[in-house]
């Protein structure tokens, strides 16, 4: 069961397990989401509870403006692609889809469709523009860096914006990365890419950074900071 609660001015979205032994309470600042999870039993009081006992904590790490509602996927919102911001349209037509149409980012509808069919809708044109980008900067990063992935795939992450699996040379990357600039997905690349020559967030994988792609560090301080909705 999942349900969203006012944490002094902040959104938190908490969700309830079954028979689940710990609590965790995780900050998204690249989505501005937080969020709880508890054991179904502790309930909304218990929840309340940890986070009066964790609010020192919450504070320090994100304030009340950066954590962003969730989009409602309606006429004349704004939503990100590449990095600008596009007002959404929705028309009707013959087939559910998503198309970037000169300054607008369009949303055709055959019928009726809730909220969360529309961001299912708009996730999937995410996932068809990161793949569509993929192949031409993972070639052109590979060549620079002389590695070579055997396999690659985009995937609905909410945390994190790419993996790897360095031994069997597997890449992951984010839907959600087609809403940012494609420097940022060059640099995701790049990162995973190093990843080959090192497993460790270290300081030998950081000195292969500062050598590939030395704006590394402001790219990953962008991605840090939640897109912005406001008109």
């Amino acid at each position: 069961m999942k349900e969203k609660i006012d944490f002094y001015g902040y959104p938190i979205d908490l969700s309830y397990g079954k028979g689940q032994k710990n609590i965790y309470l995780r900050i998204h600042p690249s989505r501005g989401k937080i969020s709880l999870s508890l054991d179904q039993k502790l309930g909304k009081k218990g929840a309340l509870a940890f986070l009066e006992d964790k609010k020192d904590w919450l504070f320090q790490r994100i304030s009340p403006h950066q954590v962003l509602e969730d989009p409602d996927y309606i006429e004349g919102e704004r939503n990100f692609l590449w990095g600008r911001a596009y007002p959404l349209k929705l028309v009707q037509g013959d087939k559910n889809r998503v198309d970037l149409r000169g300054d607008d980012l369009v949303m055709t509808l055959k019928g009726d469709l809730d909220r969360e069919g529309r961001e299912a809708l708009l996730l999937e044109f995410y996932r068809s523009q990161v793949k569509a980008r993929v192949p031409d900067r993972l070639t052109y990063w590979s060549k620079k860096l002389g590695l070579y992935p055997k396999e690659w795939r985009v995937k609905k992450m909410a945390s994190r914006w790419g993996t790897c699996n360095p031994r069997d040379r597997r890449i992951w990357i984010s839907l959600y990365l087609a809403q940012r600039p494609v420097q940022a997905l060059d640099y995701v690349l790049v990162h995973e890419l190093v990843h080959f020559l090192e497993d460790h967030h270290n300081g030998a994988f950081y000195a292969y950074l500062d050598r590939f792609f030395p704006e590394w560090r402001e790219v990953e301080e962008s991605l840090n900071q939640p897109l912005a909705r406001m008109p």
